[in-house]
């Protein structure tokens, strides 16, 4: 359960970081929208450790797989309430990309307001 747990905070780590890296250069656009991260099969350990800890949920539509949301993602950050989606596009990428330099199958996915 270590494992999953210190992936987890590894993941959120470069989300966080890459949204302050973004607002650093750019500052806060305003152009709405959301994101998140799926998880593809939606099993195993650190979906498990997910399920465990109240985060996420399992996805019924797009081909299934379990989806975090950007609010689990950036908890305890100054930016979790931003309504920019690139905000979110960039956290949610760093956050896929840790996952995916792992092993498991992630994605970031998003969609205009």
């Amino acid at each position: 359960m270590l494992e999953q747990e210190q992936l987890f905070k590894s993941a959120k780590m470069d989300a966080h970081q890459a949204v302050d890296a973004f607002v650093a250069k750019h500052g806060e656009p305003m152009y709405c929208g959301f994101a998140s991260v799926t998880i593809k099969p939606a099993r195993g350990g650190f979906v498990d450790y997910l399920k465990r800890h109240g985060l996420g949920g399992t996805k019924s539509y797009g081909g299934g797989g379990y989806r975090l949301s950007w609010y689990d993602i950036m908890e305890n950050h100054p930016y979790r309430h931003t309504q920019s989606m690139d905000l979110r596009e960039e956290g949610c990428q760093a956050f896929a990309d840790r996952l995916t330099a792992s092993g498991l199958t992630a994605w970031m996915e998003s969609r205009a307001d």
